[in-house]
């Protein structure tokens, strides 16, 4: 690991700066191990608001757990944006040492000062209110007052039960131990960095009022090594589907961060070509390391439905009626934010065509996720059009179970965005052993490989005609799914090794 020169308790930057290129300089005495310092100020915001974690946030949680892992806790922290103070407060690291899977309420204890709700001692119906206490005591109420009428459906559709209302949480849980907790001590980070530290931006950072300048005072008068992480360029790519004043904000951002950046992370090829593309504009260089993302939902996903009888009747449990509703019919499957960049008008489109087939038995085609921006062509046209006389299905913002519920049991996924900065539905599709229709542009033919059927995002025929294919011909879907069951596909364990050499590389 790379070691940071100490006079005394002060770090002395010059002679930090001169070992960079002097290797007599470096003895045992002079120098100590260098620490790993992670931004988790985005994992604080997403708790705020979600029961669980996924996608990025899981992957910056794992690469926080192998670096404890491989480095030992004294040398990792946690660090969180303090917009008050406009100061960077460090948590110590020390409970991910032992952690088993990911406790979001011992997360939620440890980055928020006051703690969240405990999930384990939250009734489902209420989970996505248990940061918000006001509308949590309301629907608490109003699920008294349908327990009181026996409305059995109102928990159903929720997916829970009015026996599990009525049961209550379980008691066994109510509070831990104080020694299970974790450390909530913090530290200023300015106030402990040495030379040669490191900090590590695995989450969205621009937009954080401040955090740029002390960055940048982190990186000239304390000597530390800032990585940064990029998933995409799309604000920069794709401003036709944002708000104007994204755009400004993030060019904005990322011309700032190559100041005191010593180096980028990028998810995909083809976000690293993208930066590339910028740095060249700006006339500035820095390294950029490609670590490709997960084809996974989960750690462990379940690539098809269970044998067990009493598997399956557990799993429709946690699942609400509106959404069992959905899908007892064949289904496509599409997951991501309701956006334009999305490209669901086209993919509807094409759904309309093929729909007026007489000879092509058709799957309804369900969209999943939460409602996004300059989408309102499609939503009027399907409130116009009744869904489009009902082969198009919504379930809006999904939780973890019911998304991992309509991937096992889809016919295949369809993701045909006009760009990615690496694509997460594609390989959570392959994860679960499902094939997909997939837009051959930006970073997508990077995740879905070889297994999945391409077309042209901006051809609506395109679209129809790979659809068809999975469609008319199962034995190719077959086939497609046979040999996704025999490919290795990358985890987020994968992930997170990936990071901890690569900072040990830069050592």
């Amino acid at each position: 690991m790379r070691n940071a020169i100490i006079i005394g308790k002060e770090p002395d930057i010059a002679l930090w700066a001169a070992s960079r290129t002097d290797p007599g300089l470096r003895t045992e005495r002079a120098f100590m191990t260098a620490r790993y310092f992670f931004d988790v100020t985005d994992i604080k915001l997403y708790l705020k608001t979600h029961t669980t974690v996924s996608g990025i946030q899981r992957a910056s949680l794992e690469v926080i757990r192998e670096c404890v892992k491989r480095a030992g806790a004294e040398q990792v922290r946690l660090c969180l944006w303090d917009p008050r103070t406009r100061q960077y407060k460090a948590l110590r690291a020390d409970f991910f040492a032992d952690m088993k899977g990911l406790d979001v309420d011992a997360l939620g204890y440890l980055l928020y000062s006051k703690p969240l709700r405990s999930i384990k001692n939250t009734p489902p119906v209420l989970a996505r209110y248990r940061s918000r206490p006001v509308k949590y005591h309301i629907y608490r109420m109003i699920a008294h007052i349908q327990a009181w009428r026996k409305n059995e459906s109102y928990f159903a559709k929720r997916g829970s039960s009015l026996a599990e209302w009525q049961a209550g949480p379980p008691t066994s849980n109510q509070s831990k131990a104080a020694a299970d907790l974790p450390d909530k001590s913090q530290e200023t980070v300015s106030e402990i960095i040495q030379p040669g530290d490191q900090i590590i931006v695995l989450g969205a950072a621009w937009g954080m009022s401040g955090l740029d300048s002390h960055l940048q005072e982190l990186h000239d008068e304390h000597g530390a090594e800032i990585s940064i992480q990029v998933y995409d360029l799309i604000p920069l790519v794709m401003t036709q589907h944002l708000a104007n004043a994204f755009a400004l904000e993030f060019y904005r951002w990322l011309e700032k961060s190559t100041y005191y950046s010593s180096r980028y992370f990028a998810c995909s090829e083809n976000t690293r070509r993208d930066l590339e593309r910028f740095m060249a504009d700006i006339g500035r260089t820095r390294p950029i390391t490609v670590i490709p993302l997960a084809r996974q939902l989960e750690q462990a996903p379940v690539s098809k439905p269970s044998t067990s009888l009493k598997a399956n009747a557990q799993e429709l449990q946690k699942i609400p009626m509106g959404t069992l509703n959905k899908t007892k019919l064949p289904y496509v499957l599409v997951v991501g934010t309701l956006e334009s960049r999305k490209n669901l008008w086209r993919l509807v489109q094409a759904w309309d065509r093929l729909t007026q087939e007489t000879d092509l038995d058709m799957p309804r085609l369900i969209l999943a996720g939460r409602r996004g921006w300059y989408n309102d062509d499609l939503m009027d046209w399907m409130d116009a059009s009744g869904n489009l006389r009902g082969w198009v299905q919504f379930v809006e913002s999904p939780t973890d179970e019911e998304l991992a519920y309509l991937y096992r049991h889809c016919l295949f996924t369809a993701t045909v965005s006009l760009y990615e900065g690496w694509g997460l539905p594609i390989g959570e599709s392959l994860g679960f052993g499902k094939t997909a229709v997939v837009a051959d542009n930006s970073s997508m033919p990077e995740v879905g490989g070889d297994l999945v059927e391409y077309c042209d995002a901006n051809s609506i025929t395109s679209i129809a005609k790979a659809c068809r294919r999975l469609i008319a011909d199962p034995e190719h879907r077959r086939a497609l799914e046979g040999k996704i069951a025999q490919a290795e596909l990358r985890g987020w364990d994968d992930v997170a090794a990936d990071y901890v050499v690569a900072l040990e590389k830069d050592e």
